[in-house]
């Protein structure tokens, strides 16, 4: 019984337990892009954009190329042609956890709508887009999670 405490005592300060979180984190976050909508305790769906509506000038517009794509008019909400946003969530080690961010420059524009401008030019606000945060299903994920990791180290 002993030996048993002593093991849960090293899962719990382990690097095991902070890669769980990390991984679970990154995980939920990166969801929001394919479910286009962060998931708090349910998905709160991002609002529609305008490359997708057949009746904005904007329609099938592409950052890229700044013309018009037919790929882009169904594409999902903050995909961007090379996938950036959703690919720069991160996980670094902290000594009592994790910390999860975005390393793209304009993750920050997206997340809390920022001021931002077109082609560096005209300036606008962007629709907030929130894909990182605190999450009540992340919670209960990460949670289930290390439960299930204690449960396998009692059994053994």
């Amino acid at each position: 019984m002993e030996k048993k405490q002593q093991e849960l005592q090293e899962f719990m300060r382990s690097q095991a337990l902070k890669d769980i979180v990390g991984t679970e984190a990154v995980n939920h976050y990166k969801r929001s892009f394919e479910d286009e909508g962060f998931t708090d305790e349910t998905l709160n769906p991002w609002k529609e954009v305008e490359r997708r509506n057949p009746e904005s000038p904007w329609f099938g517009h592409s950052g890229q190329t700044g013309k018009f794509s037919l790929e882009r008019t169904s594409a999902p909400i903050l995909s961007g042609e090379t996938g950036e946003l959703k690919n720069a969530i991160r996980y670094t080690y902290l000594p009592d956890g994790v910390r999860v961010s975005n390393s793209a420059p304009y993750a920050a524009v997206h997340q809390y709508g920022l001021p931002a401008k077109i082609y560096g030019k005209k300036p606008f606000t962007m629709t907030p887009r929130p894909f990182i945060g605190r999450s009540k299903a992340l919670k209960r994920n990460i949670e289930d999670k290390i439960k299930r990791q204690m449960l396998d180290i009692i059994k053994k």
